[in-house]
């Protein structure tokens, strides 16, 4: 039989729940598995399982919080924005710097979607907890800040970020 933090990172739900068991298995050690399963579906019901479970949304494992193992994912999935919403009430950073040097923020556009409108309610949380624009954008760029790294980035990329354009205007960038 396949662990629980195995199957919570690699397999379905359903699967996940054949082996779970909260008597001894941690809540949040399974909600950091199931953050990272590239099964879009299984993330989000695994992920918020753990969390009516009591998980700890504001735990940092390896160098990453919540935010940014959710956001590592290659592609935004329907149910993401959601999930990162309720990480985020949970209390998760929003201005956590991972091991890479990225803050959720910087994560939020690179991970892929069709259209920036999918992004909203991403945006919608991040900004709604007052992401802080004024840190620097990179540990090894000081002198440039993360609202300068985003404006940079929407007007480099005319019509790709016309919704995050909508939310640096709001705060002056």
């Amino acid at each position: 039989m396949a662990s629980p933090l195995y199957v919570a990172q690699n397999g379905t739900y359903e699967e996940f729940l054949e082996v779970y068991d909260p008597e001894t298995n941690d809540a949040t050690e399974m909600l950091l598995r199931g953050l990272i399963n590239r099964d879009p579906e299984a993330r989000e019901k695994i992920s918020n399982d753990m969390l009516d479970r009591s998980a700890d949304a504001t735990v940092v494992d390896y160098g990453q919080n919540t935010l940014t193992l959710l956001l590592s994912h290659d592609r935004l999935a329907d149910g993401d924005p959601a999930l990162a919403q309720r990480l985020i009430d949970g209390g998760a950073d929003v201005d956590f710097r991972n091991s890479g040097g990225d803050v959720p923020i910087r994560l939020a556009i690179r991970v892929r979607v069709d259209d920036d409108e999918q992004r909203r309610p991403l945006y919608e949380a991040l900004f709604g907890k007052d992401v802080d624009l004024d840190e620097p954008s990179s540990v090894r760029n000081p002198k440039n800040t993360i609202g300068k790294w985003l404006r940079m980035n929407v007007d480099g990329r005319p019509g790709k970020l016309d919704v995050l354009d909508e939310f640096l205007k709001t705060r002056g960038y």
